[in-house]
């Protein structure tokens, strides 16, 4: 039997780098606000545990449900634009005001209209996100079809996500304290990134282009939203890959300003620790990629949890007089580990939207985009808020002035315990679900080949499809 002529689909550097230079939005917004908000609304605008807890709650399940709304909106738009590429357009102006209004420091007397105005802006800057983001992670399935142009692709983004998130975590308490003034840092920063997060747009409108896909036919319902996607069997269990490892970031990103400000006792270092952390991540990115193309993406997800596994206990053991060197040690056995599990997820996605094809005979990869989105934002919600209220519980003390407080034993065992065991059970079912996952190389070519026959000719070895019907879906 003669071996079958792979289907290539070579992507333009300059579109690689336009479209993937729009991810530094998606990578640092996040990690400015997980890494930097709680507190921010604790020690700046000084607005309790409990309050903040309800503000991402509320706010991330109200991005939540916007996700599908978006994909659904998006997948069915039809301009001579395409159907994602006039959400960037729209959204530069969006992304620069939602940014500022989020950071900026309102003094009123009343802790609960401190509270109403940062509950808003945490929605509006979520319904932005959302806006653009949704679209973005969609077309990330549809500027090519190749299995590994798309990990090419995709790896260059996730690089410009992790830059950004590097100079998310380092930059942002550098431009606060060198402002003097607490408050005024945090707005002098959010004008800073507010720009850098909207200007790439423009260039990703310009730049980039997708597949000339017909519009989808789903229809704005719970079910073709929700239901369907999640009755694909490789979806389920990339979503428990994506889902657990992106919880597992989240709770890290939460509660680490935390843990280095009362723990460890040095609030300001926090950026070299995290600056540390994301290097690694960066560097370790063609590692990665390199397992992916000889192993399987799967595989290297699961090579670098065990890492970062390793790297939460050895927070536990930390001491807060042991030198800098080995903290920042520490950091860097994290990255490493963090590489995988945050690149991974991204480069599997596009694969499984080919799935989706293969059930829903349509592309959908806005629905499916979404439907991952939003599952992610309700976990990570009920995450971040259940970290404020167990530290409010447990008797967390907010800061009255300038001063650092003094936190009883019971916060200081909460944040160790919380930085170091969260990841590690999130990772421990991420990898599970890894070694479950069936959409292997060999398999999706042959997938990828039975569909551009079926799109193009209206037929193909319906035989062979059943078969990948039954292994995947």
């Amino acid at each position: 039997m003669r071996e079958e002529k792979k289907v290539s689909e070579k992507v333009s550097f300059i579109t690689k780098f336009f479209f993937g230079f729009g991810d530094v939005y998606g990578g640092g917004v996040f990690n400015i606000i997980n890494f930097f908000y709680a507190i921010f609304l604790t020690d700046v605008v000084k607005i309790p545990p409990q309050y903040a807890s309800v503000i991402f709650l509320v706010g991330k399940i109200w991005d939540a449900i916007t996700d599908p709304i978006m994909g659904f909106i998006s997948d069915r738009t039809n301009t001579r634009f395409g159907r994602r590429r006039p959400y960037f357009l729209a959204g530069v102006p969006f992304i620069f005001l939602s940014f500022v209004m989020v950071w900026y420091p309102v003094s009123f007397e009343s802790v609960f209209a401190r509270f109403l105005y940062a509950f808003f802006a945490y929605i509006f800057l979520n319904t932005v996100v959302t806006m653009v983001l949704i679209p973005y992670t969609a077309m990330s399935a549809e500027i090519t079809l190749d299995y590994n142009e798309r990990t090419a692709i995709n790896s260059l983004r996730l690089i410009f996500s992790l830059v950004s998130s590097l100079l998310c975590a380092v930059l942002p308490m550098m431009i606060v304290k060198a402002a003097g003034d607490v408050k005024k840092g945090y707005l002098l920063m959010s004008v800073i990134f507010g720009l850098f997060f909207a200007l790439p747009y423009l260039g990703v409108f310009a730049f980039t282009r997708e597949h000339n896909f017909k519009p989808a036919t789903t229809k704005l319902s719970f079910k073709e939203l929700i239901i369907e996607p999640l009755k694909i069997r490789t979806f389920r269990l990339y979503l428990a890959m994506f889902l657990f490892a992106y919880l597992a970031i989240d709770t890290v990103s939460v509660i680490f300003p935390y843990y280095m400000k009362y723990y460890i006792g040095k609030p300001f270092f926090v950026s070299a620790v995290l600056g540390v952390l994301l290097i690694t991540e960066i560097i370790f990115v063609p590692v990665y990629a390199f397992v992916a193309r000889k192993k399987s993406k799967n595989f290297a997800y699961i090579i670098g949890a065990v890492i970062w596994a390793i790297g939460g206990i050895l927070t536990l053991v930390m001491k807060p007089e042991w030198s800098n060197t080995i903290l920042l040690g520490f950091a860097a056995v994290i990255g490493a580990g963090v590489s995988a599990v945050a690149v991974m997820p991204h480069t599997i996605l596009g694969d499984v939207t080919d799935v989706g094809e293969l059930k829903f005979n349509e592309r959908r990869e806005g629905t499916i985009s979404s439907m991952a989105t939003f599952l992610r934002k309700v976990a990570s919600a009920v995450v971040q808020a259940l970290i404020l209220l167990i530290l409010g519980a447990v008797g967390y003390v907010n800061p009255k002035g300038n001063e650092i407080p003094t936190q009883p034993s019971s916060v200081i065992t909460t944040i160790r315990v919380i930085l170091a065991f969260g990841p590690i059970i999130l990772l421990t079912l991420g990898v599970i679900a890894a070694l479950r996952y069936p959409l292997k190389p060999k398999i999706h070519e042959e997938l990828k080949k039975l569909l551009k026959e079926r799109r193009e000719k209206g037929s193909t070895d319906e035989k062979k499809l059943e078969e990948l019907r039954k292994e995947l879906v």
